[in-house]
């Protein structure tokens, strides 16, 4: 059988590999005597249907590139929740390409009970992608606060910013200088300088 494999960890798990994923969907492609057509790897949120090897699967899977995906688990493939796992791998069914999870192989029958198994795998990984984007919005909430308290200004994804080397790039600017000379003279990155300009 000609099979696809797909892989994915998310940007928060940097202790994860794909490879590790791989290695075991390899094996069982080998058992079964199956053909590995291509492998696909995403490293971004499964809670995203923009992810690039997600929609080039899915594009090669129309045109019946393979009869059939293996994937580890489930929400390898999509924690988006029911709804879009369902639509993904009925999609996948109207192509005639069947759906395979090391991890859950009563997913790998068909009738109501394999359907029912995914639907509450699916929620269950949706549930989880939703509660770990609610406590990264309330992380960034508290560091804003934090930050805004000691009079410095807060940069997601950035260390505070110093009130001093903010005011001294927009003094700067004032004088008609381009952010490129102003990092030169601050010793920071342009994209901080923009930063400080643009901070509210």
């Amino acid at each position: 059988m000609r099979v696809a494999l797909y892989a994915r960890v998310s940007t928060r798990d940097r202790d994860q590999n794909p490879e590790n994923q791989l290695v075991l969907l390899r094996r069982e492609a080998e058992r079964a005597g199956d053909t590995i057509i291509k492998e696909y790897v995403d490293e971004e949120s499964g809670g995203k249907a923009s992810r690039k090897q997600f929609q080039m699967l899915m594009r090669d899977a129309s045109k019946r590139h393979f009869d059939l995906v293996r994937v580890f688990a489930l929400d390898r493939f999509s924690s988006q929740g029911i709804e879009a796992v369902f639509e993904y791998t009925a999609a996948l069914d109207q192509c005639g390409v069947a759906f395979w999870s090391y991890c859950e192989p009563m997913l790998n029958t068909t009738g109501p009970m394999a359907a029912l198994y995914k639907a509450i795998i699916a929620w269950a990984a949706g549930y989880r992608n939703e509660r770990h984007s609610e406590n990264v919005r309330l992380g960034q909430a508290r560091k804003r606060a934090q930050v805004e308290a000691a009079g410095k200004i807060y940069q997601h994804g950035r260390r505070p910013l110093g009130e001093e080397v903010a005011s001294r790039a927009r003094e700067l600017a004032g004088q008609g200088l381009s952010q490129r000379k102003i990092a030169a003279t601050l010793g920071v990155s342009v994209g901080k300088v923009n930063s400080y300009l643009n901070a509210p």
